[in-house]
């Protein structure tokens, strides 16, 4: 069985597509189908359904990737027998959503490159939806996000930590101090948010229709960091992630509010493809973000 045949096998079943495979492996089109029709005669089984322009791998298929997974492991480990951990390299794609990369990233990079210097990192920002359907498309390896507990037959979690989500102004607002404040009265005061389709935004949505209310923020920012600065400067109340706010409250600039409402629970999340080989970056990644993300 040829090797390369089972590495063309698992590109076309994570991109779905004969010619973007062929277009990242450097081939061919025809090429890789030759490696595939190879790689089913060999086996005596189909592996992909072609209908139309559609490529959908089989049942068989399914199987073979986790086999070819595995192989593709294997072989990777021998390969790197005489190194070691310093000698890691190659590229490394995450995604990761502005919070995130506004609070953690910087530390996160800082140490990973430290501890290897030779591994180049593209760092591709956007909301959660679409850092999803880029790693549905393996245009990245890893995605950080934050947002509800997510189960997807596409994806499989490395990493998981709850995250609160809290009202926050400057310590120097009214509201700071006082206790059981109705969200009615939050309603009632400047509130600086993010877009309307981001996750803060959308879970206390439901809560201003409870009081046939709209949420009407004076300031509209999709960048939190901004908005935490806008906070400290008195310029109204916003709900934020604990971990964007944290600073400021250790160093008394900012006050989490005591609002009386309920939510649901927030995590930060870690994915890669479940189809995907994990690499050595990608495990040393993983790591260090399991180290510093608490």
């Amino acid at each position: 069985m040829e090797y390369r045949n089972l590495k063309t096998f698992l590109r076309v079943a994570e991109l779905q597509n004969f010619t973007k495979a062929a277009n990242e492996l450097g081939y061919a089109q025809s090429t890789v189908t030759f490696h595939i029709h190879a790689l089913e005669e060999e086996l005596g089984i189909l592996l992909f359904e072609r209908i139309g322009k559609r490529v959908s791998l089989t049942k068989a298929g399914e199987y073979l990737v986790r086999y070819a997974n595995e192989m593709e492991r294997i072989i990777a480990e021998m390969e790197q027998l005489n190194g070691t951990v310093s000698q890691v390299s190659g590229s490394l794609r995450v995604g990761v959503v502005e919070s995130i990369l506004v609070t953690f990233m910087s530390d996160l990079l800082t140490e990973y490159c430290r501890r290897f210097p030779d591994v180049t990192v593209e760092v591709v920002t956007g909301s959660t939806t679409m850092l999803m359907n880029l790693l549905r498309s393996n245009d990245v390896d890893l995605i950080i996000i934050m947002g509800n507990r997510i189960v997807d037959y596409d994806f499989f979690r490395v990493m998981i930590r709850e995250a609160d989500i809290s009202f926050v102004a400057s310590a120097d607002h009214p509201l700071a101090g006082e206790t059981d404040i109705s969200f009615q009265t939050i309603l009632e005061c400047p509130l600086i948010l993010p877009e309307k389709d981001s996750l803060y935004r959308r879970s206390i949505e439901p809560l201003a229709s409870q009081y046939d209310s709209i949420l009407a923020p004076k300031l509209q920012i999709n960048n939190t960091a901004m908005i935490v600065e806008l906070l400290k400067k008195g310029m109204g109340i916003s709900y934020l992630p604990d971990y964007m706010i944290e600073s400021g409250i250790k160093d008394g600039s900012l006050a989490k509010l005591d609002v009386n409402y309920e939510v649901g629970k927030y995590y930060i999340q870690i994915f890669h493809h479940r189809n995907k080989w994990v690499s050595a970056q990608m495990e040393e990644f993983i790591t260090i973000a399991e180290e510093m993300i608490k």
